[in-house]
């Protein structure tokens, strides 16, 4: 087992809209954990053995890590979630990779709501 547990949520994007999240990754002892080496990547799927992704993210496309709080920034301009099918459910998991151990930090069901304003 690793010392960081994932922790499940549901992931709601709104179609058609910016999508942001904040998230503060620390250890144990609630200190921030430096993440400027690591590297991370966010995957969302209509089921777990799904072969295609609805999105996905890394640091070149949508994530931002830092040393600071909130060492974990995700978004995706309104162009791109205009662009997933919606309604929609799935699941997702977001993974940092750090000096060459993968945790598993963020993972559950998937809600991609449909817009009506267009």
């Amino acid at each position: 087992m690793s010392i960081f547990d994932a922790t499940n949520n549901t992931l709601t994007i709104q179609q058609g809209a910016t999508f942001s999240l904040s998230l503060n990754f620390e250890s144990a002892d609630e200190e921030t954990i430096d993440l400027s080496s690591a590297t991370a990547a966010i995957q969302g799927r209509s089921s777990y053995d799904s072969g295609s992704t609805l999105f996905s993210l890394t640091q070149a496309s949508g994530i931002t890590l830092a040393s600071t709080n909130p060492n974990i920034i995700l978004t995706m301009n309104n162009t791109v979630t205009a662009a997933l099918t919606a309604p929609l459910t799935g699941v997702y998991d977001l993974e940092i990779t750090i000096s060459g151990t993968v945790y598993r930090i963020l993972e559950g069901p998937l809600r991609i709501t449909p817009e009506v304003t267009r």
